[in-house]
């Protein structure tokens, strides 16, 4: 059986390591792979570039192309509010992407997918658990309430990394640590478990 090659975009590197994650936790399940094409999943630096390129997802789509992307809902009001905006489905229509356009969105950053796992990453980062929302997906900004932990509770000197200065959204560890957790320890079923938009961003992937 052959397998599945595809292009792959996301807004970050944490979000490109969670998203290799994901397709390896599919393949593990399924016997025909999915595969990215060289060079990806591209890191696309924010939201912006994605929502640009969206009409050009449907045209590989619809040319037999898969494309997997991820993205974060971050202040609009759900997925399908976000997707019928990006994608300009008219109001009324029914919100449905090609299958080969596999796109998903973390509610509301993928932070709550991290956070999901909630004792691995408890441990991982040496904070104590109950410091950490075991309900990532309610937070409205769940990357400030990781940062905020972790300016509260962080005596390392890696946790100091982590955190802003100046100007900067993150410090500049920030991303490394994020993509280290993901790669090593972070498991997407267990995640999932505390996490409903991970949950469907599973399922969705268990289809194609």
């Amino acid at each position: 059986m052959t397998d599945i090659h595809c292009f792959a975009f996301v807004e970050d590197a944490p979000s490109a390591a969670i998203a290799q994650k994901l397709v390896a936790t599919r393949n593990d399940r399924l016997s025909r792979r999915l595969v990215f094409r060289n060079g990806f999943p591209a890191i696309m630096r924010g939201h912006g570039d994605i929502k640009s390129r969206c009409q050009a997802f449907l045209n590989m789509a619809r040319s037999g192309s898969h494309t997997l992307i991820l993205t974060d809902l971050d202040t609009v009001e759900c997925a399908c509010a976000l997707i019928r905006d990006w994608f300009a489905i008219p109001q009324g229509d029914p919100v449905n992407l090609p299958s080969q356009c596999i796109f998903r969105v973390a509610v509301r950053e993928v932070e709550s997918w991290i956070i999901a796992d909630h004792a691995a990453w408890a441990e991982y980062i040496g904070i104590p658990a109950a410091n950490f929302s075991i309900h990532p997906d309610r937070l409205d900004d769940p990357k400030e309430h990781l940062l905020k932990v972790i300016r509260r509770k962080g005596k390392k000197k890696i946790h100091r990394e982590m955190l802003p200065k100046g100007s900067a959204h993150i410090g500049p560890r920030y991303n490394e640590v994020l993509c280290d957790f993901v790669d090593k320890l972070w498991v997407p079923a267990r995640a999932a478990e505390n996490s409903p938009s991970l949950d469907r961003a599973l399922k969705a992937l268990m289809k194609v």
